[in-house]
């Protein structure tokens, strides 16, 4: 049996990859911190509150990470430090060869196509429509937006945000948590903790964590 983590548009967008992986059935509900709408129903399934994963086992609940933002990193490690597991899902319509390798927690969208040499890095997100060359690399928590094109030989980071449209140019090199705006053009690498943007993306300022807040 699987709860989904987060009740937002994110976990939304995770409860139909799993209705469209024939999982419906499976899925108990969706769990978030500090629960304010526990008890509710959101698409049939009810609200949660994450404290009651003290209760259950371990071994017969799963868990699917549905956080859009980066910042789903410490509530899934500290759910980690209670023994539970996250399932890694690929929609059935995405394209990837054999020679791809997802870690833990990675979630697949419709309509992605994931050539040869691949590694994504666990609890990293590939949202509807993107595709992905040969020989990338894309870290732990990062977020891929809808119709983002990366070429061959990137580098992507621990923790980024890639928003909807961006194209990469082959052999950039994105550092650790960096938001990368929308319909951006990367041709030259970015460091880390930055906001960038433009055709071509410059580097605008540094980030904070509320700053990722308001962001997301």
């Amino acid at each position: 049996m699987l709860y989904i983590l987060g009740a937002g548009g994110y976990g939304r967008e995770t409860f139909n990859l799993l209705i469209d992986l024939g999982k419906k059935d499976k899925v108990l509900g969706f769990l978030e911190d500090n629960s304010q709408r526990k008890g509710t129903l959101m698409l049939g399934k009810p609200i949660d509150d994450t404290k009651i994963l003290e209760t259950l086992d371990r071994k017969a609940v799963k868990l699917v990470s549905g956080i859009g933002s980066p910042l789903r990193r410490n509530p899934i490690e500290r759910i980690k430090k209670l023994g539970y597991s996250f399932e890694t899902l690929i929609h059935p319509s995405a394209v990837k060869s054999e020679w791809v390798e997802l870690g833990e927690g990675v979630v697949v969208h419709a309509g992605n196509i994931l050539t040869t040499q691949i590694s994504i890095g666990r609890f990293s997100y590939i949202n509807l429509a993107s595709t992905i060359g040969h020989d990338v690399k894309i870290g732990e928590y990062t977020s891929i937006s809808p119709g983002v094109h990366i070429s061959g030989h990137v580098v992507i980071g621990d923790r980024c945000f890639i928003g909807t449209g961006t194209v990469i140019r082959e052999g950039v090199t994105i550092s650790n948590d960096v938001f990368i705006g929308a319909g951006s053009v990367v041709v030259d690498d970015i460091p880390e903790n930055v906001l960038a943007y433009g055709v071509p993306a410059k580097p605008v300022r540094t980030l904070t964590e509320e700053d990722w807040k308001k962001l997301i």
